[in-house]
């Protein structure tokens, strides 16, 4: 029985070829958006939940509130609240503290050959309490002693082969690492690397004792309460039973008693299942995902493989009335409606499988085309037990949405009027849910084409609006940490002398990425404002051609000395006129300023936020990047390029050891619209596919009507009806469901994007435009779509659709 229905079904889906290619083209794309999605958010969701004990560990966040009411969250804290929680915090099974240290790296000559160096990120300084909360498989060595002992380190297994190549994890033991030239450690244990999703990569453990055996004790202050001074991840593991809320108290009576009381630091537990989804973190290491776009995504996806079955719903009952007569006969030789419905969902099945496979083989190209917004190590394993049950129970619930209702429909015909070529019975065609799922479909795809050009209109607008501030061939180059601040002055002025740069300034905080500071205006009755803080040498002014109002620029200076303020910090002052803020004092940390200059309001940061009182200051410890205006301002030139050859040159004379990495600028402030960018990508291709299967709908509906209506539009031609009026009479309809579509996507096309717009403190208006636009557009597409079918059903010989009669 069930050789005889695939024999049918294969039979059928070969005699109607034009059917079968766009039923399986909708599926999928519907299928391959849904595998997609599914890697994409299964990658993201399986960050650290393979630890035991996943649901009771915790990162110990910290809360700061300025003085505007805004919280700051602070994932490093001071470095000896972990051992003062340790001593006080009773009931809790294991505190660690983490202190990240970036170190460059030796390991000392051996049997001849050279000393190896090597720049490291995942170092940091941890106890053994580290590895209670945390489980490794240990190669050598063991978690309960490696780490107890100053001046030791624990390496995971593939930094071990690293830095020692090919020993055994017990010949490792004992190993010298060198840290910073001359901290010497001992290897204590070898680890196992994790070979499963996690944001904790660390690969160099150093126990917590060496900071106090070594030059570390005088950099990280392992004493220090200060708000300055919070530089450790701490992480928590709780009982069975217990509430982070109780902890939560807890930990903030510690911080109390040990800090300062002006430091108002509020403590709280922060799941470790949800670390890879806040943003919201002061200096964060970690690359984080944002939830509601994933279950975006998902929702997408859901919506297209929605749309796909819709279209092969409509494209199957479309095809009814051609098989009437098939139906009517097997029904007369015997067949009852149970074998029919089995024969039509063997055929959707078998269409529903051939879609799957060109899913599958469409799945690593769409992965490719979107690999800039894909996180690396996103990919696509088939043979992945979890992939394999998703993909079959996809298979599954698609074919039986996709087959059922077409499958009662067809085996329902009664077999009198079927072989006589009346089809189903009058009102059994569902005529209307027909035409309200093809206006539902276009709902959907016009709130992506009125998306798409309100996203295009705003990212547009930011682009060429006036920042305040010069962007153009303005590159950055950031030297080494940790070098001398006199190499950073040589690299600057050698750089300065080449014939194709026109200006070179030192910078830590540029004009498009402040940073925050805290300043007064007078010494006694103003609180500390919160303000932006662009920082730089005498020469960053005029390298961003930021327009002076007042005053002047400012001077050369070894340290902060004074300050350049903007027109909004002028006024916040109570100074209408900018020229009466020059010569008033500011104070920084209870330190009096004077004010030399007032500035134009430029953006400090991205479109998405106001412009905000702003500081420039010449912070000369911290300037580390070297800003570089260059003569010419087309990229593409070859004077560009070897500007950029002779600046690497006198980079690389001053740090030869180092990477010369340069940034145009204007690249950089684009970072800042990322996942602007990345929307609408997204936004972009969802409106392809969802127009896409939209058509598909739409000549689905075309080519039901057309059969339906074909003894009218015979007698029609019969009567004096011209080709052209036949074709317009066919496509009315159909432009009457898409302008209703319009009319309903309208306001909810409107709601979504004001939403989105609402982001940008700066944006562009909505207006009617865009709806005119995607409306004629739908329209047109829609149009195209009929006019074959429209056309063709003009042009056919009435004599085929009356001789019956």
């Amino acid at each position: 029985m069930i050789r005889n229905y695939l024999k049918i079904a294969w039979r059928n889906i070969t005699r109607n070829r034009v059917y079968t290619i766009i039923n399986v083209t909708g599926l999928a794309l519907g299928i391959c958006a849904c595998i997609v999605i599914y890697v994409i958010t299964s990658y993201e969701l399986s960050f650290d939940n393979f630890h035991p004990d996943k649901e009771r560990i915790y990162r110990v966040m910290g809360d700061v509130t300025e003085s505007t009411g805004n919280k700051l969250h602070f994932g490093k804290l001071p470095l000896p609240l972990s051992a003062a929680a340790r001593q006080e915090l009773p009931g809790t099974e294991a505190i660690a503290g983490i202190t990240p240290y970036n170190p460059k790296i030796t390991i000392a000559p051996a049997f001849g050959k050279p000393a190896k160096q090597f720049d490291n990120t995942g170092t940091v300084i941890t106890g053994p309490q580290y590895f209670d909360i945390f489980k490794y498989d240990w190669l050598a060595g063991n978690a309960a002693t490696a780490l107890k002992a100053p001046l030791t380190v624990v390496l995971t297994e593939s930094k071990g082969h690293q830095y020692f190549g090919p020993l055994a994890p017990d010949e490792m033991l004992g190993k010298e690492v060198i840290y910073d030239d001359s901290l010497h450690v001992q290897v204590a244990g070898i680890i196992k690397d994790w070979n499963k999703n996690s944001d904790i990569t660390y690969t160099d453990f150093i126990s917590f004792g060496t900071i106090q055996s070594s030059f570390l004790k005088n950099t990280m202050n392992p004493d220090s309460w200060s708000e300055g001074d919070m530089t450790t991840w701490i992480f928590i593991k709780l009982p069975k039973g217990t509430a982070p809320a109780q902890v939560n108290g807890q930990m903030a009576s510690i911080i109390k008693s040990h800090a300062d009381p002006k430091m108002k630091l509020s403590p709280w537990l922060e799941p470790l299942s949800d670390i890879h989804f806040n943003a919201d973190v002061i200096e964060n290491p970690i690359r984080t995902a944002h939830l509601p776009t994933l279950y975006g995504l998902m929702g997408i996806a859901l919506f297209i493989l929605v749309l796909a079955v819709i279209n092969f719903i409509n494209l199957s009952t479309a095809q009814s009335i051609r098989r009437a007569k098939e139906v009517g006969v097997r029904k007369v030789l015997g067949s009852g409606r149970t074998s029919l419905v089995l024969q039509f969902l063997t055929e959707t099945l078998m269409l529903t499988f051939f879609a799957v496979l060109l899913a599958i083989v469409l799945v690593n190209p769409v992965l490719t085309v979107f690999s800039s917004f894909i996180p690396q190590g996103v990919a696509f394993h088939f043979f992945d037990a979890y992939t394999i049950r998703f993909v079959v129970l996809v298979t599954i619930i698609t074919a039986l949405l996709a087959g059922l209702y077409p499958a009662k429909v067809l085996s329902s015909y009664l077999p009198a009027l079927s072989l006589k070529g009346a089809g189903a019975q009058k009102g059994g065609e569902k005529w209307m849910l027909r035409k309200g799922l093809i206006v539902f479909q276009f709902i959907v795809s016009l709130v992506f084409i009125i998306g798409a050009i309100v996203i295009a209109d705003q990212l547009n607008y930011t682009r060429n609006k006036d920042l305040g501030f010069a962007t153009n061939a303005i590159v950055t180059v950031e030297t080494p940490r940790g070098d001398s601040l006199s190499k950073i002055k040589v690299a600057a002025e050698k750089i300065k002398q080449i014939a194709g740069v026109n200006r070179v300034a030192l910078a830590w905080a540029t004009p498009g990425d402040a940073k925050g500071m805290r300043v007064k205006f007078k010494k006694s009755d103003i609180k500390d404002t919160e303000v932006a803080q662009v920082d730089g040498n005498e020469n960053l002014i005029p390298l961003y051609k930021i327009k002076i109002l007042a005053g002047r620029n400012l001077s050369r200076a070894d340290s902060v000395n004074e300050f350049v303020i903007n027109e909004s910090l002028s006024r916040l002052m109570g100074y209408k006129n900018s020229y009466d803020a020059v010569g008033k004092t500011i104070y920084w940390f209870n330190k009096p300023y004077p004010i030399v200059g007032v500035v134009a309001d430029f953006h400090s940061h991205s479109l998405h936020d106001p412009i905000v009182p702003t500081c420039i200051i010449n912070r000369v410890e911290r300037e580390g990047t070297i800003v570089i205006k260059l003569a010419s301002n087309d990229k593409a030139t070859n004077s560009i390029k070897g500007t950029l050859t002779q600046v690497a040159q006198a980079w690389k004379s001053v740090y030869p050891t180092g990477t010369f990495d340069y940034r145009f600028y204007d690249e950089s402030l684009a970072r800042a619209y990322e996942k602007d960018q990345q929307t609408a990508k997204l936004v972009n291709t969802s409106m392809c596919i969802t127009i896409f299967i939209s058509c598909i709908g739409l000549f689905g509906l075309v080519l039901f009507t057309a059969e339906k209506r074909a003894k009218e539009i015979s007698i029609r031609k019969i009567l004096g009806a011209s080709a052209t009026g036949i074709a317009l009479m066919l496509s009315k309809d159909f432009i009457a469901l898409i302008v209703t579509a319009l009319f309903i996507a309208s306001p909810l096309a409107w709601y979504f994007m004001h939403q989105w717009l609402q982001g940008f403190a700066y944006r562009v208006d909505i207006n009617l435009w865009i709806y005119v636009l995607a409306g004629f557009g739908a329209i047109l597409i829609a149009l195209l779509t009929i006019s074959f079918q429209a056309i063709k059903a003009a042009l056919a010989n009435p004599v085929k659709s009356l001789r019956s009669e």
